[in-house]
């Protein structure tokens, strides 16, 4: 009886020592549940990953939940549209009335201006954003080729510090627009021609060099087709 009952004293220990391996398999070093849950900061923008940036309007993806004033290392993408100009002189019939960097309209048929004035300059404005849908500041560039030229290059801020240069078919801007009106938050530029039809094509990109969008990551264009 008492050799029995060592025997059974012996198996009691030996599932005892193989349940407490199985346990330790499923736990961490520390001994706690391994967790899923949070991956970190798998962007590198600071801030903890949160599954992605929800689906926005249009063709460009992105939330509309937009702050403002990101870093310009954490762009991810550029829209560049057409602005229908509603309700001004310059309005553009042509244009998508509900263009926005949102739902871009990106190409326009647009009359050549009157001899001797910019009557029909076509605006073109802009956004950059972040991967979450935020309207991120930094330098950009716009460049245009073919026929036609870059009409207006605005100072972003006024009197403020941010500034813009034009240079031959170049503009460079170093933010957004940021005046307290109407456009804060979208880079802008206007075009025009008044003698030749054809192509007109622009580019507007992140450009924290200042060299142009030859070698940009995060590049939008527009088209114009000048008319007679």
């Amino acid at each position: 009886m008492k050799r029995w009952f060592s025997l059974a004293i012996m198996l009691m220990m030996v599932f005892s020592s193989l349940a407490a391996v199985s346990a330790q398999a499923t736990a961490s070093p520390s001994g706690n549940p391994v967790s899923h849950g949070d991956e970190g900061d798998r962007d590198g923008d600071g801030n903890g990953y949160s599954g992605g940036s929800s689906g926005g309007s249009g063709g460009y993806g992105g939330g509309r939940g937009g702050g403002y004033g990101r870093g310009g290392a954490n762009v991810s993408y550029a829209s560049s549209y057409i602005n229908p100009d509603a309700g001004a002189a310059t309005a553009n019939p042509d244009v998508n009335q509900n263009s926005n960097c949102y739902q871009p309209d990106q190409y326009d048929d647009q009359q050549l201006s009157a001899s001797g004035t910019n009557s029909r300059n076509v605006h073109n404005d802009a956004c950059l954003f972040d991967r979450r849908g935020n309207y991120v500041d930094a330098p950009v560039s716009w460049e245009s080729t073919g026929v036609g030229v870059i009409f207006r290059c605005p100072d972003p801020d006024g009197a403020g510090p941010k500034t813009a240069v034009v240079t031959g078919n170049r503009c460079y801007q170093t933010g957004f627009q940021a005046t307290g009106m109407a456009g804060d938050g979208e880079y802008h530029l206007r075009l025009d021609n008044g003698t030749s039809a054809g192509g007109q094509y622009v580019s507007f990109c992140y450009d924290p060099e200042n060299n142009g969008c030859r070698d940009a990551r995060a590049i939008s264009y527009i088209q114009i087709n000048w008319t007679f």
